[in-house]
């Protein structure tokens, strides 16, 4: 598949996760995840293994004061085919948060993905995320 079809098909996936990661709504955002034991999520140094324990974390990052946190992509996501059915995207979001204190937290994070194309159409499979603090 050439590369800007695959673009094509996520940058619209990719907007439903910012939106849904705003609303801090976590199954709207589990939506773009293979829902599989296989899924693997690295986020600083951590790695979770399947959707089930991703989307409890999910929850729990989202059901405290950082569900105060405003995340905007930042720039034009760099997406690459890999093949008829699978495609890397990689791309920055500015977080933002007001601690408990009342003082603002700003971060830059850097997100990757592996989508792979499966019957009920592309999901991630493996993704990266990494803070610059």
């Amino acid at each position: 598949m050439p590369t800007d079809l695959f673009t094509t098909a996520v940058v619209p996936l990719l907007r439903e996760l910012e939106a849904s990661a705003n609303a801090h709504d976590t199954d709207r955002h589990m939506a773009a995840y293979a829902r599989d034991p296989g899924l693997t999520f690295v986020f600083n140094g951590t790695v979770v293994r399947g959707w089930d324990r991703l989307r409890e974390l999910q929850r729990q990052w989202w059901s405290d004061r950082n569900a105060t946190g405003r995340y905007t992509y930042v720039g034009t996501p760099i997406c690459e085919a890999i093949g008829d059915d699978a495609g890397l995207t990689t791309f920055q979001i500015a977080a933002r948060r007001e601690a408990a204190d009342g003082t603002v937290v700003e971060r830059m994070l850097a997100y990757s993905a592996l989508w792979r194309r499966r019957p009920e159409g592309w999901r991630i499979t493996f993704a990266h995320e990494s803070s610059d603090r």
